[in-house]
């Protein structure tokens, strides 16, 4: 009798998704253990066949890419929307990586998750946004495919590349990345270790599908250490991650998601440790979820910690009446940030797009204009 197929799949959304699905792959570690695909318009990211491919707008593009447009690739993946279909049977849950700031990703990434959701695939997505250097127009174009990708994803993890490299320990360009990289395959990695390597707690695929579903965005990091004292210096690790800010301005943490892995020495003393530390830092009324991962063949002597952190979503949280705004202050600083989260009176509408621009926000907004007093 043939297994059933995965209920988990990893789909890497352009160029860059495509990079680091091989990335989580490699790190992964074993055998063909995870379920992916990889949905890009440049005809070159298929690579050797090693991963299922699918092209999009292969009438539209012929293969080329986008050249950085996100309107060609949202017009791509309209063209077809089932191309897909046929890679997603059994799938329950997917896990999706891009980055934002070019053409694929800040164009496909969107549609790709409202089709998903009308398979009734719950879904999280890992998204990295560009450098600081790399200009104000690269940001600008990352900042508007939050929106639509907000709208559609069960769970929205946004990655800067500024934090996702800090403490690499190195300004070597290359070493960077793949720091970068590494840092984004732990958390993305330890979905399927939990399911497929399963140790003393078990997460199963439906629990994990339930704790993810419609909870908003969500806030990753990861640690690892060794020696005696390792709970604690994992602990400490993570409240240093710039990963991990924690402010007022951040809505409530509903469930934190924990992954251990460690070897035969894991220790009870060492979970309580890092689930208190967790609670009492980021949700003191938060649920836990927490899944184990016994290798004593891959983490003899360490301890890695892996943390995702659901914050309450907008839909579920209590409305309060808002204080009265000061207008002397407000119309010179309203925050550009603010008003492309998705946290605004329009996060539940469907947007209004021109030209790969939000003309639900204003127009002094979108094109950073200083109001005169």
């Amino acid at each position: 009798m043939n297994a059933l197929p995965s209920p988990l799949i990893l789909i890497g959304v352009g160029g860059a998704g495509a990079a680091m699905t091989r990335g989580v792959l490699r790190a992964f570690g074993f055998g063909g253990g995870i379920r992916a695909l990889i949905l890009d318009s440049d005809a070159q990211s298929g690579g050797n066949g090693d991963i299922p491919f699918s092209l999009l707008g292969g009438n539209r593009l012929a293969g080329r890419g986008t050249g950085g447009q996100p309107a060609s690739a949202r017009a791509a993946f309209q063209d077809d929307p089932s191309l897909l279909d046929p890679a997603l049977t059994g799938v329950r849950t997917a896990v999706v990586v891009t980055a934002l700031g070019g053409g694929t990703g800040g164009g496909a990434t969107g549609e790709l998750l409202k089709h998903l959701h009308t398979l009734g695939i719950a879904t999280l997505l890992f998204a990295t946004t560009p450098f600081a250097f790399e200009g104000d127009e690269r940001i600008r174009v990352a900042k508007t495919a939050i929106g639509p990708i907000e709208q559609n994803a069960d769970v929205s993890v946004f990655l800067p590349l500024d934090d996702l490299v800090a403490g690499a320990g190195s300004d070597n360009m290359k070493e960077s990345l793949a720091r970068a990289v590494d840092t984004l395959a732990s958390g993305v990695t330890l979905l399927w270790r939990m399911l497929e390597k399963p140790g003393y707690i078990h997460l199963d695929a439906e629990r994990l599908r339930n704790v993810i579903s419609r909870c908003g965005r969500a806030q990753f990091s990861t640690a690892t250490a060794t020696g005696p004292a390792r709970a604690e210096a994992v602990l400490a690790s993570i409240a240093e991650h710039p990963l991990l800010r924690r402010d007022s301005s951040r809505p409530p943490v509903r469930t934190i998601l924990v992954g251990v892995l460690a070897g035969d020495d894991l220790r009870l003393s060492e979970i309580t440790a890092i689930t208190s530390g967790l609670t009492a830092a980021y949700g003191p009324n938060a649920a836990i979820e927490l899944g184990t991962v016994n290798d004593e063949a891959t983490f003899s002597g360490r301890l890695s910690v892996v943390v995702l952190l659901f914050e309450e979503s907008a839909t579920r949280m209590p409305t309060t009446a808002a204080p009265a705004p000061n207008l002397n202050e407000g119309r010179a600083k309203v925050s550009e940030r603010q008003a492309l989260s998705g946290n605004s009176r329009f996060r539940n509408a469907e947007k209004t797009m021109w030209n790969d621009e939000d003309l639900d926000v204003p127009t002094y907004i979108r094109h950073q204009m200083t109001l005169d007093r």
